[in-house]
């Protein structure tokens, strides 16, 4: 399953990030305005909608000596639905291909929000987050050395909004936008990602 619809999957069953030092690689970029697109119980194929609720329009990934983060920039951040949820998945390099997510949730009865990064050894992970709705950004880190800093890692970010009974969600992911996101629903593609090397 592919790493963003294994992670809604899993959502559905269901502090600011410290200075980049001077040699850290940093990767970003621009996503389109109004490109969310909308899945439904009853459909498995996404529809372009205009939402403003998690609309992506920016992005950066930043690879330090010591830590890995992400600052995702939005249209209009609000917490509607019962959960929202924002993301770096990262694919690892080797033959394993490993997938990683760090995560962060937040709704209505939390606006703060709690981070992961589904990894089986946490215990050594320390991730950070903060979500500013005033200035719409989602920023979001981990050590590296949880990921065994690896030599680079290819990223994307994902958004995500639930309605209150869960049957719909709007997702928008970058790099990409609605096109790639619905070529790569149902197809064994992979999402559009960045390489970003470790400074």
């Amino acid at each position: 399953m592919k790493p963003l619809l294994a992670l809604l999957a899993v959502v559905a069953a269901c502090v600011g990030l410290t200075a980049a030092p001077a040699s850290a690689e940093r990767v970003s970029g621009r996503d389109g305005r109004a490109d969310v697109a909308q899945l439904d119980e009853e459909s498995d194929r996404p529809t372009k909608v205009a939402r403003p609720s998690g609309d992506l329009v920016g992005y950066a990934v930043r690879y330090g000596q010591h830590r890995i983060s992400a600052v995702l920039r939005y249209r209009d951040l609000k917490p509607q639905g019962r959960r929202f949820f924002a993301g770096l998945i990262m694919t690892l390099p080797g033959a394993a291909g490993q997938d990683v997510g760090l995560q962060v949730f937040a709704g209505r009865g939390d606006r703060a929000g709690q981070s992961m990064l589904d990894v089986d050894d946490d215990e050594r992970c320390n991730t950070r987050h903060r979500i500013d709705y005033r200035r719409d950004v989602v920023r979001l880190s981990t050590s590296a050395r949880c990921l065994g800093r690896p030599r680079f890692i290819d990223a994307f970010v994902a958004s995500v909004t639930y309605d209150r009974s869960y049957r719909s969600v709007w997702v928008d992911i970058a790099p990409g936008n609605y096109r790639e996101f619905a070529r790569n629903a149902d197809t064994d593609e992979n999402y559009p990602t960045v390489r970003v090397r470790r400074g």
